[in-house]
């Protein structure tokens, strides 16, 4: 089986925190970790879908053809909350959520490569997040979903938990998670920063 990459913390921390990228990707790719949306979801998604004063996403349109509805991270209700504020404060509810004043959203193609040009810009070096073998492919966005998975096990969250945000339908699908998620809590490595407060933008 090929072996899936995730961030670690601080690696996370190091992108956001790197204001040579934009804060509309950071935001993007901050998200993705610290909600297990699939790329193509969160691209979709529009004001009308959060609910900003109850920190409530709604997703009725996705892969699986069947809503689902989750709390989010209080966290990252903050940072949407000081991103629409700050940066895109006259959009409309049916206006994509990454959507910036210039009206201009997030090139879906080739989000993995600016990714690890993003990592690498910001100093992580991890050959790991980089390398394709026999056994290992360089880190793509939608690997960002492992990183949620991930750190939600070793965090001790439910698989119930993960699933009603991720949409898995499977526990083989969490499962193969659950090694790297033992090592990830036996070393320690804790979790993500609070979106709002590791963006300096958003702060």
């Amino acid at each position: 089986m090929t072996e899936q990459a995730y961030l670690f913390p601080d690696e996370d921390k190091a992108l956001m925190q790197n204001s040579e990228t934009s804060v509309q990707e950071r935001l993007f790719y901050g998200i993705l970790a610290r909600e297990g949306l699939r790329v193509s979801e969160l691209l979709d998604l529009t004001w009308s879908d959060v609910d900003l004063e109850r920190g409530l996403l709604t997703l009725d349109q996705n892969k699986t053809a069947e809503p689902r509805a989750w709390a989010m991270d209080p966290a990252v209700v903050r940072a949407l909350t000081r991103w629409r504020r700050k940066f895109v404060p006259l959009a409309p509810t049916t206006s994509p959520i990454l959507k910036n004043a210039a009206g201009e959203t997030i090139d879906r193609y080739g989000v993995a490569e600016r990714l690890r040009a993003y990592l690498q810009a910001a100093g992580v070096t991890r050959s790991q997040l980089f390398e394709a073998n026999d056994n290992r492919i360089p880190l793509r966005a939608h690997d960002l979903r492992a990183t949620f998975v991930t750190l939600s096990l070793a965090q001790g969250r439910s698989e119930a938990w993960i699933t009603d945000r991720t949409g898995h339908k499977s526990s083989q699908m969490t499962y193969r998670y659950k090694r790297a998620a033992r090592t990830h809590a036996e070393l320690n490595l804790g979790a993500l920063a609070p979106l709002d407060e590791v963006i300096p933008e958003l702060g």
